[in-house]
């Protein structure tokens, strides 16, 4: 599409506005790779508890670990950080969502067109209608972003609507050169999930 706006925030970008939004009693589960490498930092650096679930090794699993979190803590919304490549790799999971249709589910895949935590290869995201996606696997609305301003604007109307909600946020390829690696190991992050997720 030509008259298509190109998204001009980094995933680092798009990840820190989400760790603004999200309030900190929802649970959070992050896809594998860079996009958990980034949630953790930044977490750490605004002196946040990690309380997510960095889906470590997992590529794929995402939504479905976000979505038996939301069927079995039904009193908090669940948010899952999903990306291009993960969701593309286990799109079955899309159909079980919409089936189950859980009104505590946020699903945000991060959209950068790439695999790009495993050398930057295609994964013709770009060629998707996600809208029409969500529709078809009965998700009760979508949104689509390339700013973070809109997205800032426009969450406390997202806020207002059940899930199961389908969010795409447009952003570049590419991340910084110095980015670190989750510090916890696996298991401590499991467990500090799921205390956050009985409180």
């Amino acid at each position: 599409n030509q008259n298509e706006v190109l998204p001009s925030i980094t995933r680092e970008d798009a990840l820190c506005c989400l760790a603004g939004l999200i309030d900190e009693n929802n649970l959070v589960v992050s896809t594998t790779g860079k996009t958990s490498r980034e949630l953790f930092e930044i977490r750490k650096k605004g002196g946040q508890k990690n309380n997510d679930f960095l889906t470590v090794g997992g590529m794929g699993h995402t939504s479905s670990i976000a979505l038996g979190a939301a069927l079995s803590n039904t009193s908090k919304s669940v948010v899952c950080i999903d990306g291009d490549g993960s969701m593309i790799m286990h799109m079955g999971s899309m159909a079980t969502i919409g089936n189950t249709a859980p009104n505590n589910f946020t699903h945000i895949i991060i959209n950068n067109n790439a695999h790009d935590s495993v050398g930057g290869q295609t994964t013709h995201a770009e060629n998707i209608d996600f809208e029409l996606l969500s529709k078809a696997f009965g998700y009760r609305r979508f949104y689509s972003f390339n700013s973070t301003k809109v997205l800032e604007n426009k969450w406390p109307e997202i806020q207002e609507n059940d899930g199961p909600l389908l969010i795409e946020i447009k952003v570049l390829k590419g991340a910084r050169k110095d980015l670190g690696r989750p510090t916890c190991t696996p298991l401590e992050n499991k467990k500090s999930f799921m205390k956050h997720a009985k409180k």
